[in-house]
């Protein structure tokens, strides 16, 4: 409670700061995006135990569904949004009712395909998706300030990851957790497995599917990137470095990773130019050091002491 009252305060003491301030403003609601979005994928890697290339499918298809929707049919922001998690889910279901017949690194593979062709199909389809130049001009509701946008992405965030919790702690996530345990048991004691699987995968598509919706209406835009395999290696990413057996795990990991992002890009510009070197070393020192993330860490610490 205390770090989420201490973020609901953040911008009101940043918007004092001016143009810096509100700069900062969109950078901190941007994490709060991406946080959304590592969490969403953590529902079938950490918790599921199936790793996916290709959950920026997901991510891209609700920035799609919520540029297509204001820009181009005129339908209200929280409509629009509302419509996010479910183009996004029916995506999931389409696709993973394909991916969760195959085990490993042929689900891994399947999962980077299907999010290749959505790529493929948006960027070539220029009269309906804007094709490499994307969708531009995204209206925004007159109230959604720089703070009152953070605000309203910082509850979602939160009303989504109490979802998330209700989701795991339930007897539909203690299964979820056994198959990725031990499939064959799970088998046995009469789990569908691959049932369990895809209802997984739709609903981490759903969630993956508003954290686009809501980053097309911050940056007023969305583009092929959205959609691209490298995308999905950012939850992947975050979900390693802050712990992906953990709920707040991911959700701390992308917040540190873009916060160094950043931070590096205000000391020089040209240090983001081998943010990838950065990456490779912090990446290479969770595996070594803390496998289970700062999350795993952390827990150590307080069972020591």
């Amino acid at each position: 409670m205390i770090i989420i009252a201490a973020m609901v305060i953040l911008p009101f003491i940043l918007i004092t700061l001016g143009k810096k301030g509100e700069y900062w403003i969109w950078v901190s609601t941007e994490m709060v995006i991406m946080a959304l979005f590592a969490a969403s994928l953590n529902l079938i890697l950490g918790f599921g135990g199936m790793v996916s290339f290709g959950h920026s499918a997901f991510y891209g298809m609700g920035a799609y569904t919520m540029a297509l929707l204001i820009k181009k049919a005129g339908v209200p922001f929280f409509l629009a949004l509302a419509a996010t998690p479910l183009m996004a889910g029916l995506a999931a279901a389409v696709i993973g009712w394909f991916c969760v017949r195959r085990i490993g690194l042929y689900f891994s593979i399947l999962t980077l395909a299907f999010s290749q062709l959505l790529y493929m199909i948006a960027f070539q389809w220029y009269t309906f998706t804007g094709g490499d130049d994307g969708i531009h001009g995204i209206n925004r509701p007159e109230f959604f300030g720089p703070v009152t946008y953070y605000l309203f992405c910082l509850a979602i965030l939160v009303l989504c990851l109490l979802v998330m919790r209700m989701i795991i702690n339930s007897s539909f996530g203690l299964a979820i957790r056994t198959t990725r345990e031990n499939p064959e048991r799970a088998k046995f004691i009469g789990i569908n497995v691959q049932r369990y699987q895809l209802l997984n995968f739709i609903i981490a598509g759903a969630f993956a599917g508003i954290s686009g919706g809501l980053i097309t209406e911050l940056n007023r835009f969305a583009q092929t990137e959205f959609l691209h395999w490298s995308k999905s290696a950012e939850p992947i990413f975050a979900s390693l470095v802050g712990g992906m057996y953990s709920l707040i795990g991911p959700v701390i990991g992308s917040t540190v990773l873009m916060f160094l992002k950043i931070v590096l890009q205000q000391v020089h510009q040209g240090l983001v130019e081998i943010w990838a070197l950065f990456l490779g070393l912090i990446l290479l020192a969770a595996v070594l050091f803390a496998p289970e993330g700062i999350m795993g860490l952390y827990q150590k610490i307080g069972k020591k002491s």
